[in-house]
C-alpha cells in the first residue's frame, strides 16, 4: 500500500551534483567558448565552486545539488507563456519543465516559458529574474528536527523571459498571440477570475478583433492597464483575426475544477464584451471560437511554497554555500494532475517527469483540495489562536493535532467516501493520505507562517471548504470540526480589528464590517459581530441561512470565549458537549447558486482591493503555497 501511496502522489528522489556553488558574471570569452548567444537573450550566469582560503570546499553534509540539465540557451523558444510568477509557479510547473529539458532537450526546448507579469509588484520578479539571466534556485528543505534538516537545491533555466503587460501591453498581446504559443497558464489566486475586464481591456479586445493592433492611431494616455482577462481575451481576438489556432488556457491554481472557472471566465468576458457594444462584426463569431475552439484543462497543483524571507536570503551563503536574491524555499513532495484537453494535442511530455496525464482530475483534486487545503485553513486559525507563528508548531500541537486528524477523517474524508464518483483506489488510500499531509506539515524546514496561510481566508472558505459542509448537512452528518474551523476564524478576525491589525484578505472590507461593528462588545463575550459575520451570503452562500448550522458555529464560538481553545478543542476531539448535525433538505433549492460546481458565476469587485503592499509577498496560489 505504501508503495502504491508513493507512486501516486509522485515522490522525487534526489540527485546529488557539486555542492557549494555561487553566481558570477560570465565572461565574453567563457560565453565564447561555450557557443554563448551574445544576441539579446541572456545566457546562464556561470555557476561555480566556492573555495575556503585553503582551497578545500565548504562541508555540507546536508545539502546536496541536483544535477542540471545540460542546456543550449540560445536553442529554446517560448511555447508557452505564464501569468503570475511567483514563489510556487517557479517550486512547481517550472521544476517539471527543468526536469523535462533534461530527460529530452531537443523536444522540450520548444516549451520554456515567457512570464507575463499583470501586476506592480511583479516588476521585481522580472528584475530579479533578468539580472539573473532567467535562472533561479529551488530550495527543497526537509525535516522535523530543527538542528538537522536537509536540502535539495536545483538550478531552474526553463523560464526564458519576462514581459509586465503594464509596461508594454502591445508587446505582451503580441507574444501571446504568436503561433509559437501553445499554452498560457495561469496562478492569479482565486480572487484573481474574478476581477471584471476595464475600460482599456475593451479598447485592446477591440482593435485585436478588428485587425488594428499596429494602427497608427494612438492609445489615450489615461487608458487603463490591462488585466489578466483582458491580456488574455485580446490575444485570442487577435489569433482568431489572423486565422491561427487557439492557445490552451491552462489554470494551475488551487480552485476545484479550475479548467470549468476559466472556461467560464472567458465566457463571462464574452458576455462583457457584447454588453459593452464592441465595434466588430466577427465578435458573436469570435464569442463561439472562445467556448467551441481554446481548451481549458483541469489541473491539480501540489507543492508547499513559503513566501521567502529576508532571513532565508540573508542565511543563504552560511547554510547551502552560495548566493541569491530570490531563491525558491519549498518542501522536497510535488504532484500535478492534468486532464489531457489540449488544442490539437499540443503540450510538453510531462508525464515522462512523473505529472499524471487523465481524462478527468476532479477525484484527484477533490481528495487534496479538502484533505490539504482545508485542512491548512483549519489548522491556522487555531493555531494563531494558541500563538503560535509556524504551520508545524501548529500540526505538533498537542490538542491541534488530533483535533485536525479528527476533522479529516470523521468529515473530510467521509465526505469523499459518500462521493459515488471517487475511485476505489483512490479511497483505499485515504488514510495513508491524511497521515502524509500532516507530515507534510510537520516539516520544520518549510517554515510556513500561519498568517500567510490565513491570507485570502473568505475567498479559500468560500470556494474549498463551503461545500464540504453543504454535503456533510445534507446527509446529516457532523459538520462539528467545521464549525470550530470557522469559530476560530471568527476570533482571528475579531481580535485582529480590535488590535487594529491589517487583514489581508481580498475581501477584507467585507469580512472586518462584523468586528467593527462589534468593538464596542469588547468589554466581554457575545454574538453581535458574530451573526453579522455568518450573515455574509457572499462568503457562506446558503449557509448563512441554515439556522443549525449558524447554532454549531455560535456554539463553538461562546466556547472559545468562555472555557478556551483548549478545552473547545478537546471537546471537538471526543465528539462531547455538542451535536452540531443539522439538515439543509429545506435548502435544497437554493444549493445550485452555491459553489457545489465551484463555477465563479459571477463577476465583482471586492470591497478592499489589496494590491501592492500585501501582493508583494502572496506566492500566487500556494497556499501557500500551497503557492497548497
Amino acid at each position: 500500500m505504501a508503495a502504491h501511496v508513493a507512486a501516486m502522489i509522485g515522490f522525487r528522489t534526489a540527485l546529488a551534483a557539486p555542492r557549494a556553488l555561487r553566481r558570477v558574471p560570465r565572461s565574453r570569452a567563457a560565453r565564447d567558448a561555450r557557443g554563448g548567444n551574445d544576441g539579446g537573450f541572456a545566457v546562464r550566469a556561470e555557476i561555480r565552486r566556492i573555495a575556503s582560503p585553503d582551497g578545500t570546499v565548504a562541508d555540507l553534509p546536508n545539502v546536496t545539488f541536483k544535477r542540471p540539465p545540460k542546456v543550449d540557451r540560445a536553442a529554446c523558444k517560448s511555447g508557452m507563456m505564464h501569468i503570475g510568477v511567483g514563489g510556487f509557479h517557479r517550486s512547481h510547473q517550472q521544476a517539471f519543465m527543468n526536469e523535462l529539458l533534461d530527460v529530452n532537450f531537443d523536444v522540450a526546448k520548444n516549451w520554456c516559458t515567457t512570464g507575463v507579469g499583470v501586476m506592480p509588484n511583479d516588476a521585481g520578479m522580472r528584475d530579479y529574474l533578468r539580472d539573473n539571466d532567467w535562472t533561479y534556485p529551488i530550495v527543497a528543505r526537509s525535516g522535523t528536527d530543527a538542528g538537522n534538516m536537509r536540502a535539495e537545491v536545483e538550478e531552474v533555466y526553463a523560464i526564458r523571459d519576462m514581459i509586465l503587460a503594464f509596461e508594454d501591453p502591445i508587446a505582451c498581446i503580441e507574444a501571446m498571440a504568436s503561433p509559437d504559443v501553445k499554452i498560457v497558464s495561469l496562478t492569479i489566486t482565486e480572487f484573481g477570475y474574478r476581477v471584471p475586464l476595464n475600460s482599456g481591456d475593451f479598447k485592446f479586445i477591440e482593435r485585436a478583433l478588428n485587425g488594428e493592433m499596429d494602427c497608427e492611431t494612438p492609445y489615450p494616455e489615461d487608458m487603463e492597464k490591462p488585466s489578466t482577462f483582458g491580456i488574455i481575451c485580446a490575444s485570442a481576438a487577435a489569433r482568431f483575426q489572423r486565422g491561427l489556432r487557439p492557445f490552451t488556457l491552462m489554470s494551475c491554481d488551487n480552485l476545484p475544477h479550475n479548467g470549468d472557472v476559466c472556461k467560464g471566465r472567458m465566457t463571462s468576458a464574452a458576455e462583457e464584451l457584447v454588453c459593452a457594444g464592441l465595434c466588430s462584426i466577427s465578435l458573436d463569431e469570435f464569442v463561439v471560437w472562445l467556448q467551441n475552439e481554446v481548451r481549458y484543462p483541469s489541473t491539480m497543483v501540489d507543492r508547499i511554497t513559503p513566501a521567502t524571507s529576508w532571513d532565508d536570503i540573508a542565511t543563504m551563503p552560511d547554510k547551502y554555500g552560495f548566493e541569491d536574491n530570490w531563491p525558491v524555499m519549498c518542501e522536497p513532495y510535488k504532484h500535478w494532475v492534468i486532464e489531457d484537453d489540449f488544442v490539437d494535442g499540443q503540450r510538453p511530455a510531462w508525464e515522462r517527469v512523473g505529472a499524471l496525464l487523465v481524462p478527468d482530475v476532479r477525484p484527484h483534486e477533490l481528495m487534496k483540495v479538502r484533505l490539504l487545503n482545508v485542512t491548512h485553513s483549519a489548522m491556522c486559525y487555531v493555531g494563531a489562536l494558541a500563538g503560535l507563528t509556524h504551520v508545524h508548531e501548529a500540526v505538533t500541537h498537542k490538542m491541534i493535532k488530533p483535533f485536525l486528524r479528527r476533522l479529516m477523517t470523521e468529515e473530510i474524508a467521509a465526505s469523499l467516501r459518500a462521493d459515488p464518483t471517487m475511485p476505489g483506489e483512490l479511497l483505499a488510500v485515504l488514510d495513508e493520505y491524511v497521515d502524509l499531509v500532516l507530515s507534510r506539515f510537520e516539516n520544520v524546514a518549510v517554515k510556513d507562517t500561519l498568517d500567510r496561510v490565513a491570507m485570502d481566508g473568505s475567498e479559500k472558505f468560500r470556494v474549498q471548504g463551503r461545500e464540504v459542509i453543504m454535503e456533510r448537512l445534507a446527509r446529516e452528518g457532523t459538520v462539528r470540526g467545521f464549525a470550530l474551523y470557522v469559530a476560530a476564524w471568527a476570533h482571528f478576525l475579531r481580535r485582529a480589528v480590535r488590535d487594529g491589525e491589517k487583514i489581508r484578505d481580498a475581501s477584507a472590507g467585507l469580512v472586518a464590517a462584523p468586528w467593527e461593528m462589534d468593538k464596542e462588545n469588547a468589554g466581554g463575550p457575545g454574538t453581535v459581530g458574530l451573526e453579522a459575520f455568518l450573515d455574509i451570503e457572499e462568503v457562506f452562500g446558503v449557509l448563512a441561512r441554515h439556522e443549525g448550522w449558524r447554532d454549531a458555529v455560535k456554539r463553538e464560538f461562546l466556547d472559545i470565549d468562555s472555557a478556551g481553545l483548549e478545552a473547545t478543542l478537546l471537546g471537538a476531539i471526543f465528539g462531547v458537549g455538542h451535536n452540531s448535525n443539522a439538515d439543509l433538505s429545506s435548502l435544497e433549492r437554493a444549493r445550485e447558486r452555491a459553489s457545489g460546481t465551484f463555477a465563479l458565476d459571477e463577476t465583482c469587485v471586492a470591497d478592499t482591493i489589496e494590491t501592492d503592499e500585501w501582493r508583494a509577498d502572496d506566492e500566487a496560489a500556494v497556499f501557500v503555497s500551497l503557492e497548497a
